[in-house]
Order: structure tokens, then C-alpha cells, then sequence
């Protein structure tokens, strides 16, 4: 009975001694399960995640604007270029028709080498080129209208008739004889006609030939001067070499022409 009460005694003591730590560890296992650098570093995290986006974006935009920029400028440039460069070709082209048309042409502007202008002086010269092309176009105007006026009553040596009776033109290492054409041209009037091999049928070997008849009595072909009509000289004839309009080939030829009388 003694020896009974006395494991039960001990059995629970021990029970005791091995229940105490238990519930003195359970507040430091909870403690050392919370573990505060983990819910410091969600919030700092996700604002430095949220700095970078704007930075970056900024970084980005200006890098693009310095990109573009030089672009544009340069686009601008080329635009101003080629702006003056079509207004050249043409002053250019109206003052070669009013020189062979007419006998002469107001002088073209002078402008300078383009590479070398700024745009502000590109601007310029391309408004005194529109000036110019406005003018001479007012002149080529004058002169249509003056051509049509001639045509319904015309005096004497206002019209001529051309028979081109020999063409050869010699072109890229070949030649080949145009047929025969005869028109009437007005005084000041200037046009192209179509020299071929064969009249018939439309054939590879072709070129055009312009024939102008200016207000100074001028025969002008492919813009050479080959004669100089008399209004009061019935016929005549001129033979004529002159370049193609690439100036790569050539036209020889003759041609006869007569002062249409009054009708």
C-alpha cells in the first residue's frame, strides 16, 4: 500500500515536471513564429515598386523626345529642299518655252548652292522662285491667247507649213529613218511631234521632236535655232543636227518649209 502511494507520488511529479515547460514554451514558439521583417518588407517592396514605374517611364519619354527630335528637324529640312527644288524645275522649264517661244525670258533668280542655306533662307528662295513662275506663267498666258488670235486671223508670216522630208535619229548604238510629217505652225507656237519607222503600226523605234516657230521668226528645233524666216520670202528649207531630248542620241534631217498666205 506504502509502496503504491508512493509511484503514484512520483508519477505525478513527474507528470509535473514534464507539463511545465510545455506551457512555458507555447508564448515564445508564438513569438518566434511572427517574423517582423516579413510584414516590413511587403510595403517597402511595393513602394519601391511603384517609384520605379514613373522614373522609368520619364527615363523612357525623354529618351524618345531626344530621339525624335533630330528626326523632325531633318524632316522639316528635306521638305523646305524639295519645296525650292520643284519650284526650280519649274522657273527653270517656263523660262526655256518663253526663250525659244519668244526670243527671250526675264532672268532666273540666283540661288545659291542649297546645302549651304538655312531654312529661312531656303524659304526665301523658294518665294522669289513662286514670284517667278507666277510672272512667266501670266507671260505664257499672253502669248497662248495671242496664238489663238493669229490662228482665227492671221498676217502675213503669222503661219507656217513644215514638211520634215528626211529624219534619221541615232539612238543607244541604233538608227532608224522617221517617216515623212508635214503641219502648220503659228507664230509663236511650239510643239512635239512624234517621229517613228513606220507610220502604220505602233513601233519601238520612236522619238519626239520639237518644232517651235517663234515670235522673232525663229526655227527652233529641239531648242537649236536652225533658221530665221522671212514673212516675205514664200519658201525655204534648213537642214538640221540636234541633240535627243536626253542628249544621248541625235536627229539629222531637213525639212521645207513656205509662208502660208492670207486666206
Amino acid at each position: 500500500m506504502l509502496i503504491l502511494r508512493s509511484g503514484l507520488l512520483l508519477a505525478t511529479l513527474l507528470l509535473s515536471a514534464c507539463s511545465m515547460p510545455i506551457f512555458q514554451d507555447l508564448p515564445s514558439s508564438k513569438t518566434e513564429n511572427v517574423d517582423p521583417s516579413a510584414s516590413n518588407n511587403t510595403p517597402v517592396d511595393s513602394a519601391q515598386s511603384t517609384d520605379d514605374t514613373p522614373i522609368s517611364s520619364t527615363a523612357d519619354n525623354t529618351s524618345s523626345e531626344s530621339t525624335s527630335t533630330p528626326v523632325n528637324k531633318v524632316s522639316a529640312t528635306d521638305n523646305l529642299t524639295q519645296q525650292l527644288r520643284t519650284q526650280q524645275a519649274l522657273a527653270k522649264a517656263n523660262y526655256a518655252e518663253l526663250t525659244n517661244r519668244m526670243g527671250k525670258a526675264p532672268q532666273l533668280p540666283s540661288i545659291a548652292n542649297v546645302s549651304g542655306l538655312s531654312s529661312q533662307q531656303i524659304n526665301d528662295a523658294t518665294q522669289q522662285l513662286r514670284s517667278y513662275v507666277s510672272k512667266t506663267n501670266s507671260t505664257l498666258a499672253s502669248l497662248n491667247a495671242r496664238v489663238e488670235d493669229r490662228q482665227k486671223v492671221a498676217l502675213n508670216g503669222d503661219i507656217i507649213r513644215i514638211f520634215l522630208s528626211e529624219a534619221t535619229v541615232s539612238h543607244d548604238n541604233q538608227s532608224f529613218k522617221a517617216q515623212p510629217l508635214v503641219g502648220q505652225w503659228i507664230r509663236g507656237e511650239s510643239r512635239a511631234i512624234r517621229l517613228k519607222d513606220n507610220i502604220l503600226f505602233e513601233a519601238p523605234k520612236s522619238e519626239d521632236l520639237n518644232i517651235t516657230f517663234s515670235e522673232t521668226y525663229q526655227l527652233i528645233v529641239n531648242n537649236k535655232v536652225i533658221a530665221t524666216i522671212n514673212p516675205n520670202r514664200e519658201k525655204n528649207d534648213a537642214n538640221f543636227t540636234v541633240p535627243t531630248h536626253d542628249n544621248k542620241g541625235s536627229i539629222v534631217g531637213k525639212l521645207d518649209f513656205r509662208v502660208v498666205e492670207d486666206e
